[in-house]
């Protein structure tokens, strides 16, 4: 019979809108929690958890205060609490200040996980600093159309136009793609979508895999 490994010992605990781990602390390592703000990210909450412990695990690594962790597109802080836990923060949607718990990372992490899902394609999420290429008529909420390319540093590889694009690339202006999905939420769920993918929302948000897109790559 093989051995439990660590990572299956721990345990995980809600009350009310939080989810904690117990056990950790049995190995040197801070027990972690993290907040939402509706229950129906509770499953996701422990997800969340359950993927730091077996980082842990897996590596040998220990979070200590003020440590950052990338989870898919978003990113979190761990900061001290009474008792000597470590409290998930997480980034704004405009990436400037933190705040206290982690349900824009788990919603982001959920909805891109989902749309991926829905259309057999693996999770790409880009680095929510890497740049977007925009027409005018995006940030301001007009219906889309949008492809990701392999493009290399520092573009993310989405390209999203409305119909006010009339082609000319010099048109286009590069936004970090944290402030795309902070003034468009609508599109956030889409960004976790790999290279070729296209998606057009004048047609009821049809979703699609261009082969041409996927094998053009710049930079």
């Amino acid at each position: 019979m093989s051995p439990i490994r660590f990572w299956e010992r721990v345990g995980y605990k809600t009350d009310g809108l939080r989810v904690s781990t117990t056990g950790l602390s049995k190995k040197g390592q801070a027990e972690l929690t993290v907040a939402v703000d509706s229950a129906d990210l509770l499953e996701e909450a422990e997800n969340f958890l359950r993927f730091v412990v077996r980082y842990l695990d897996r590596t040998g690594a220990r979070i200590t205060a003020g440590q950052t962790l990338n989870y898919g597109y978003w990113m979190v802080k761990f900061e001290p609490i009474e008792g000597g836990a470590l409290d998930v923060w997480e980034y704004d949607p405009e990436f400037r200040e933190l705040q206290r718990g982690g349900s824009l990372t788990l919603r982001y992490w959920r909805d891109q996980n989902e749309i991926c899902e829905l259309f057999h394609a693996s999770f790409e999420p880009p680095n929510a600093g890497k740049l977007t290429a925009v027409s005018i008529g995006v940030l301001e909420g007009r219906p889309v159309q949008a492809v990701r390319y392999r493009f290399g540093d520092p573009m993310s590889g989405w390209l999203i136009v409305t119909d006010q694009y009339d082609g000319n690339v010099k048109s286009l202006t590069n936004h970090h793609t944290y402030h795309v999905t902070a003034r468009r939420p609508d599109l956030a769920k889409f960004v976790a979508l790999p290279a070729g993918f296209r998606f057009d929302q004048a047609s009821g948000e049809r979703v699609w895999f261009d082969a041409e897109a996927a094998a053009l790559q710049t930079g």
